[in-house]
Formats: C-alpha cells, structure tokens, sequence
C-alpha cells in the first residue's frame, strides 16, 4: 500500500511503535524485504515506512526515475504492516534522513525507529546532522558485511550516543543493488534477487 505523505490517515497516525526503512531503492530486492520483515518482527513494530530517496545526498543522483522505483516498491514490499511513502519526493529538497524522522515521529508523536544497513557506520560523520538523527530516533542498524571495522569506526566517532544503536539480529543477506545492476549488463541471472514481478521490467530498464 502506497501512502501519500499528506494523506495524515488517522487510522496510520495512531499507530504506535513505528519505523522508517529508507534507501535508494535501485532497484528493491529480495534482501530489502528480508531486512523489513525482520525488523517488524525483532523491534515489535506496528508498521513500517519503506521510503524510496529523491534526492539522496551521498550519491550521485543517476538513480532510476523516482516513480518506477516507487511502483517497485509498492510490488516488493506488500505488506499488511509495510507502507510505500512518497514523502521525500514531496519535501522535493535533499533528502536528508533527519528531515525524515522528524516529519514521522511528528505524524505518530512518538519516537520512530530508523533502519539503516552496517555501511553507514563507515562514514556516520557525513550524515547531515548526525548528532540530531541520533538522538531523534532508534538508530536500529542491520548487518550487511563481516571483517569490516565499520563498529569501531562508529564508537571513535560517535562515543557514547554509540551505545544507543540498536543491532538487529537479522541475516547476513550478500545481495546488493549496485550487483544487481552489474548482473544485468553482463547478462547474467537476477533469478531469486528481486520480486518475480518487477524482474523483468528491472531487467529492461538497467540492461543498457
């Protein structure tokens, strides 16, 4: 299901224990829906806002159209528990992911909790206001690499706003979208890495 950020749903607006699962989305796959189920099931969460970035602010925004990541995303994560936003593309601006949480922790009135993958902690310091993101929300972080000094990158940086992160116990899922995309133009397989629905129209579009 799609929300349109200016919707204020009453029946969504009551909802309690809340998270945020954004990312570029290039395109969704099979791990992201792993990590949302995960993270609903392991935080207790009443649902999930998955949000494809507009304008992200650590890469170069050659990312697929907005509007077919976002139709793959309402395909990839159809969910009683997980709902398609469109806000950062309605805020228009830089999609900086504090901006994010305090729109929805203002929607629900209560503190959200922010899924993110192990990467970030590599380079949290260049995170827009990192500080602010921090102490705005449950920082709740899935494993996505391992023999990487991503943690102890973190706690040097962050101190002791580092022993606010949450670390999901979810699985080690070895599928990226940027591999994904390589995949396709070697025209290799993507069977099992994306939703059997949008494979082929993902195929199309990053074939060339």
């Amino acid at each position: 299901m799609v929300i349109q950020s200016g919707s204020g749903s009453t029946a969504l607006n009551t909802k309690s224990r809340i998270g945020i699962f954004g990312g570029s989305f290039d395109p969704p796959h099979l791990g992201h829906l792993i990590v949302a189920e995960s993270a609903i099931e392991e935080l207790k969460l009443d649902l999930l806002y998955i949000i494809p970035t507009y304008l992200p602010p650590h890469k170069p925004n050659d990312l697929a159209p907005f509007e077919l990541r976002l139709e793959w995303c309402k395909i990839t994560f159809d969910n009683q528990r997980m709902f398609v936003s469109d806000y950062e593309r309605t805020r228009q601006d830089i999609s900086y992911s504090l901006y994010t949480v305090l729109h929805f922790s203002e929607l629900h009135h209560t503190k959200p909790y922010f899924v993110t993958g192990e990467d970030c902690l590599s380079n949290i310091e260049n995170w827009h206001r990192y500080k602010d993101l921090l102490s705005s929300c449950y920082f709740a972080v899935y494993p996505r690499y391992c023999n990487k000094p991503y943690e102890e990158h973190a706690k040097a940086v962050l101190k002791e706003l580092y022993d606010s992160i949450i670390f999901l116990n979810a699985p080690l899922i070895q599928i990226s979208a940027s591999d994904i995309r390589k995949r396709i133009k070697e025209k290799r397989s993507i069977k099992g890495m994306v939703h059997p629905s949008i494979e082929k129209k993902v195929i199309e579009y990053y074939q060339f």
